[in-house]
Formats: structure tokens, C-alpha cells, sequence
């Protein structure tokens, strides 16, 4: 605080989902790495162009925890919470945390609208995270939500 000032540090909190390996289907999920290069060590659960608006309308619709008085409304650019990105675009996902681009189905080579991402949590694989899927829906909210990403 001395050094930066206090106008430069806030604190938000957003949630960062969690979801268990059990609740993947990996009929439709798939093992991949951008680009084919290095290790597939992300799940990828593929949406095409009318699944992903299907799921950005749920998001402007979901349910949203309310700020505390002393959280700041100025989220860290990095980390964005998915529902600040859909209010600056339809398309803003697709070019963030839903990237598309340089994942294709390993089996098939089919090319996708948009790509969920799910990062190994634990070292058991129990445990898998929603890359870049902070957000401030509530746990109800997120259950209708993500519930419409293709393989969760």
C-alpha cells in the first residue's frame, strides 16, 4: 500500500469452478494440446456455433451474487469473471478461455465454434477446473449454466 498507493489495490473475488472427473463424459470431451504440440494435458469439451449462443445467452440471464461494499467493481483484466466478458461481446469468450483455435479432435480433425477447457485440479484426477471461468453467478446459476456445455 505504501508503495503502490491504496488507490491501486482492490480486492474481488470471484469463483473459480471446480468440477469432479466423474461428471465428464468422455464421449464428447476429448484429450488435446493446442496445436498438437507438447502434452494433452487439457479435457476439451467442444461447443458449435449454436451451443455457444445458447450458453452466452444463459450467461447475460444467469443469476449474479451481489458485490459487498467492500469488494471493487474493477476485476483484474487477466481474470476476468465469463459474465464481464460476455457484456463486452458475444464473441469475447471465443477470443479468451473458449479459443478454438489450434484445437481439432484428435480422432476426427473437426474444428470447433468454441472450446471449454478443463485443467486436472488434483493429482489423483478427481478434480478439474474450468480454465478462465471465474464468475459471480451463483452456485444455482452455474449448475443451469455450465450444465449446457457439451460433456459436463
Amino acid at each position: 500500500q505504501d508503495i503502490l498507493g491504496a488507490q491501486y489495490l482492490s480486492f474481488y473475488d470471484a469463483i473459480a469452478p471446480v468440477i469432479t472427473a466423474e461428471s465428464i463424459d468422455m464421449e464428447i470431451a476429448f484429450r488435446a494440446s493446442r496445436y498438437g504440440k507438447g502434452e494433452a494435458d487439457y479435457l476439451n469439451c467442444p461447443m458449435h456455433h449454436e451451443q455457444y449462443q445458447t450458453f452466452i445467452t444463459a450467461v447475460q440471464e444467469a443469476e449474479k451474487v451481489e458485490l459487498h461494499q467492500f469488494e471493487d467493481t474493477r476485476p483484474f483484466e487477466g481474470c476476468l469473471p465469463i459474465e464481464v466478458m460476455v457484456e463486452r461481446g458475444p464473441d469475447t469468450l471465443r477470443f479468451g478461455p473458449m479459443k478454438p483455435v489450434g484445437l481439432e479432435h484428435p480422432e476426427t480433425g473437426e474444428r470447433f465454434h468454441a472450446v471449454v477447457q478443463l485443467r486436472q485440479e488434483n493429482s489423483v484426477g478427481s478434480l478439474y477446473n474450468l480454465v478462465g471461468f471465474q464468475t459471480k453467478m451463483t452456485w444455482t446459476a452455474q449448475k443451469e449454466v455450465f450444465a449446457l456445455i457439451p460433456g459436463l
